[in-house]
């Protein structure tokens, strides 16, 4: 098999996104995720998930670029923190202004979306309530991150409209901007759906999904790219390990699991 085969998925000319993630951009077969995309994140507790968006966010400011973080859980300091323990220093990129963290509560979300939580507005009217808050005025990122849609559909767990009407919003919305967006999803351990709804998977245009299975006698971190539009990747289970500098992935080798 040559290495061409090892793909999958119809190629594009469309511009990539290079992670600089050791051994991750080597999963496609254009060296990195096409410019644009909205990409979930999936994966059980402590697989790696915030630690992949956020190491994204530090590679991109490395070469000259803008992020943004939007955290429904962390506070900014803890996630300044999380990002020290790497060795990642973002305090001046901040202070420039290219690394922008925000802690958003969803409950309130929520309210200032639909007027309450019983849901009220039209199409036309979240649309326009959604860009001051997801995106300040003037502020231009190559990438976005969500942290988590796990966090929202919890605060809106009887009100499942109002989560479906603010993906579909949240979605053309990061369309329209052009940046590239990682939306975090908790899963079970070994996940066989990969979001709360069902309707995060089909409004995506890729589905990265992290592991951290039992083999043998040990425990692995892997990772799968499962879905990605524009673009070929790889279609197989590989190692991935967490360092204390950050994710390392081995396209290399490959990881069997039994779900």
């Amino acid at each position: 098999m040559n290495e061409t085969e090892n793909y999958q998925e119809p190629s594009t000319n469309k511009p990539i996104l290079r992670t600089h993630i050791p051994g991750f951009d080597e999963l496609f077969e254009n060296k990195g995720i096409p410019r644009g995309n909205a990409v979930m994140i999936a994966g059980g507790p402590g697989t790696g998930k915030s630690t992949l968006c956020r190491q994204i966010c530090v590679n991109q400011i490395k070469q000259g670029k803008r992020c943004m973080y939007v955290s429904f859980e962390e506070g900014k300091d803890r996630i300044v923190q999380s990002l020290e323990e790497f060795g990642w220093n973002v305090n001046d990129a901040i202070e420039r202004g290219d690394f922008l963290i925000q802690n958003i509560n969803p409950l309130d979300i929520l309210r200032m979306k639909f007027g309450s939580l019983g849901g009220s507005g039209s199409a036309t009217e979240l649309s326009y309530k959604i860009t001051p808050l997801v995106i300040p005025k003037g502020f231009n990122p190559e990438v976005i991150v969500v942290d988590s849609l796990t966090a929202i559909i919890a605060a809106s767990v009887t009100k499942e409209k109002n989560y479906r009407v603010y993906l579909q919003q949240l979605f053309s919305f990061f369309e329209d901007t052009g940046s590239t967006s990682f939306l975090i999803s908790e899963t079970d351990p070994l996940p066989t759906r990969f979001s709360d709804s069902g309707i995060e998977e089909f409004l995506a245009d890729g589905i990265i999904v992290l592991y951290n299975v039992k083999v043998e006698d040990q425990r692995k971190n892997a990772i799968e790219i499962l879905k990605m539009r524009y673009g070929k990747h790889m279609k197989k289970i590989v190692s991935m390990e967490i360092t204390n500098t950050g994710i390392q992935v081995h396209p290399d080798q490959s990881v069997p699991i039994s779900f």
